[in-house]
């Protein structure tokens, strides 16, 4: 005859040992997941006869629970600043200082209109009248803004216990292509108008097609790759300290290679003499032998176009265009390259270089002109 057997299974919220590992552990209210028990000294509380200490050690973390307040999951008592706030911790951590700093000052203006707020008050239309308050941004700034206040909100969606993302289905504008070049004359007069050091700025710019801040004002000679083929900058996509080791490499994760030109080559062998490998010293510095920061360069380059002149499109980063518009029409080879092959050389998406520079690649607009039977009349790229 079976005998009746007393359930031997605890309580949620009590301590209970399980033999298989001789450790002590509780279930909390409204879970299924077990949580070991731990003693003063953070050694988990092991052996039968320790029961006295495992409820003891229970006892110290409903003691905590009870004197920390308690943040519902629920989204009705999220506040858009605390979302705000949570993603910002995070992002210091993972993101560019450069990109940290503009989602700070974008976050924070935010949540000055309507931080207050909780999430399931916020709408669509509080997003709509703050953007239009500011009249100075355009397509592209806003673009930017957007995802970043949508990101915040995805991230305590995925990470966090928030609910739901109230404006997940805003819409972004348009984005404008804002691509432009120097003309070989202009790039002569910008030369000849600025100091020795910002001329080399640009003109290392223009040869490698590096972003300006982001990758040739950091690039040092422990950089430096040689080959048989020829020499490289290798900027790997994480650094030692965890963090991106350049702008893509969030976005895919790979290691950035930018490939030189012999006359780039024959600079960077000049430079690495007076920067040498094991320095940390950049190849590209100020006159006063600083790195070059957007905050000097932009002051810089504003001086030269005021002084040259220049239109009001031409900035630091339309070197970076240039080199794409250059490559792209063979004016250094006599070979135009593919859209592929710029996206490579640029350490850009496929995708990418085609919304932009698609315009200046004449393997894609020949076939166009010849539907129509037209040939395009040869001429020197600039």
């Amino acid at each position: 005859m079976a005998r009746n057997r007393k359930s031997r299974r605890q309580q949620h919220g009590s301590a209970w040992h399980w033999k298989q590992t001789d450790c002590w552990y509780f279930t909390p209210q409204g879970t299924k997941k077990r949580e070991a028990l731990f003693d003063e000294n953070g050694e988990r509380i092991r052996g039968k006869d320790s029961k006295e200490a495992a409820q003891l050690a229970l006892a110290r973390i409903k003691l905590t629970d009870e004197l920390t307040p308690t943040v519902s999951s629920s989204s009705k008592d999220w506040t858009v600043a605390q979302v705000c706030e949570i993603y910002l911790a995070d992002l210091t951590n993972t993101a560019s200082p450069e990109w940290v700093t503009l989602s700070k000052s974008w976050l924070n203006e935010f949540c000055g209109y309507c931080g207050a707020l909780t999430v399931p008050e916020l709408k669509k239309k509080h997003l709509r009248t703050w953007l239009q308050k500011h009249k100075t941004w355009n397509n592209n700034t806003q673009r930017n803004v957007i995802a970043c206040i949508k990101a915040a909100f995805n991230f305590c969606c995925k990470f966090d216990d928030l609910d739901v993302n109230p404006i997940a289905s805003y819409q972004k504008p348009a984005a404008t292509a804002r691509v432009t070049s120097f003309s070989p004359e202009e790039e002569e007069r910008i030369y000849a108008a600025t100091n020795e050091a910002h001329a080399l700025f640009l003109k290392c710019c223009i040869l490698t097609g590096a972003r300006p801040y982001a990758e040739m004002a950091v690039v040092t000679a422990d950089h430096v790759v040689e080959t048989p083929h020829g020499m490289f900058y290798l900027l790997k996509a994480r650094t030692d300290d965890g963090r991106h080791g350049h702008k893509a490499a969030k976005k895919t994760g790979k290691d950035r290679r930018i490939m030189l030109c012999d006359e780039m080559e024959t600079i960077t062998r000049q430079l690495m003499l007076t920067a040498p490998k094991g320095s940390g010293i950049p190849l590209v510095r100020t006159k006063h032998g600083r790195q070059w920061k957007r905050c000097n360069g932009v002051q810089h380059f504003c001086e030269l176009k005021k002084k040259l002149k220049l239109p009001v499109d031409r900035v630091t980063y339309t070197c970076r265009h240039t080199f794409a518009k250059r490559t792209l029409s063979g004016y250094y080879t006599g070979n135009p390259v593919s859209i592929e092959v710029l996206a490579g050389l640029m350490g850009n998406t496929p995708k990418v270089c085609w919304d932009h520079y698609a315009q200046w690649a004449d393997d894609y607009n020949d076939p166009l002109w010849a539907a129509l039977g037209k040939t395009k009349k040869k001429r020197k790229a600039s």
